[in-house]
């Protein structure tokens, strides 16, 4: 939970990675995203990233992905 001071706000911090693998055509941004791409497991580290989404990452391609839904 980060609680901010100056606004009394209080929120929850949560990531959601997904694991995907190409079908067809082309990756391609919407309104949100700004780029998206495919990009090889050793490759992560070059990326600009929170530090918590790229333990989860770590995590996943180490095979120590605890406590996340993998499906």
């Amino acid at each position: 939970m980060i609680c901010y001071i100056s606004s009394d706000e209080a929120r929850r911090e949560f990531t959601i990675v997904l694991r995907a693998r190409p079908v067809a055509g082309e990756p391609a941004p919407s309104d949100e995203p700004r780029e998206v791409r495919w990009v090889p497991g050793d490759e992560i580290d070059s990326l600009t990233m929170g530090r918590s989404m790229r333990l989860r990452i770590r995590r996943y391609l180490a095979g120590t992905a605890e406590g996340l839904y993998i499906g």
